[in-house]
């Protein structure tokens, strides 16, 4: 068994139990043979590009995971390596600012796979501005969620607490630095109790409840989102964050306020 091989062979088997397949089921989704898959896994094949190929498109890897499929095969990953701060992923955000967050009336925020945010519309800004404060470093929605100031705009926090958390759980399982904040919110028990408030009559959407302007009561949920023909895997792992009003009480509110704002003033 070479070092390739059994980089490779780990990341098949890994891939496979991850989506329940067994190696006769995935060698027929690419249609090849249970003792070659078993080969492979083992480290006494070698994939080709070919077969790289057809994993790739019959399991529909994000980018990122079919880079270390074809690197662990001892192959160049077709995909370009970028860092966040390259020309062409400030351009990618820069379009997804300027052609869609900044055409959605409400809250709109892009983020990146640890939830900084990254972009944010003129009613995303005003939403968290009498929460961040001024900063050296870009907010993060996880620790803005978790902040006594926000949590303190929250009238149903009992109600709303439990989707931060699930959302913190599901982002924070493949990220150690979100499971440290995640840590660091049991520590200081801001997640207690939250198994006491599921219920078997829960809506299809739950509203999150804020003290808004002229302590208003706003209600809103969230569409989350990516773009679909990205090819690169640091624009794969952002996440984009429409908030949505639920009544029509709270759409006229912050289309109120966006109205009122300089920053959205100065933007038009």
């Amino acid at each position: 068994m070479n070092a390739y091989g059994s980089a490779f062979g780990k990341s098949l088997k890994s891939l496979r139990a991850e989506r329940g397949l067994s190696q006769a089921d995935l060698a027929g989704r690419i249609g090849s043979t249970q003792r070659h898959i078993s080969f492979l896994e083992t480290g006494r094949a070698q994939p080709s590009r070919f077969m790289l190929q057809r994993i790739e498109r019959e399991l529909a890897l994000p980018v990122s995971r079919s880079q270390v499929l074809y690197e662990t095969a001892g192959f160049a990953g077709p995909y370009k390596y970028r860092a966040e701060d390259s020309r062409d992923v400030q351009d990618a955000l820069n379009l997804i600012e300027t052609r869609l967050l900044a055409n959605w009336p409400f809250p709109a925020f892009v983020l990146d796979k640890r939830w900084t945010i990254l972009r944010s519309n003129g009613p995303g800004r005003i939403f968290v501005a009498g929460i961040i404060g001024p900063q050296n470093e870009p907010a993060n929605l996880f620790r803005i969620f978790l902040s006594q100031a926000f949590r303190e705009r929250i009238l149903n926090w009992k109600e709303a607490a439990p989707i931060f958390a699930a959302r913190l759980y599901r982002e924070a399982a493949h990220d150690p630095d979100l499971a440290d904040l995640l840590e660091q919110a049991h520590s200081s028990g801001i997640l207690d109790g939250l198994d006491e408030t599921f219920r078997e009559d829960v809506p299809v959407f739950v509203p999150v409840e804020v003290l808004g302007p002229d302590g208003k009561r706003l209600r809103l949920t969230s569409l989350l989102g990516q773009l679909a023909s990205v090819q690169d895997a640091v624009v794969e792992g952002m996440t984009i964050e429409l908030m949505v009003p639920m009544d029509a009480e709270t759409e006229d509110c912050l289309h109120a306020a966006s109205r009122l704002s300089p920053d959205m003033n100065a933007a038009e």
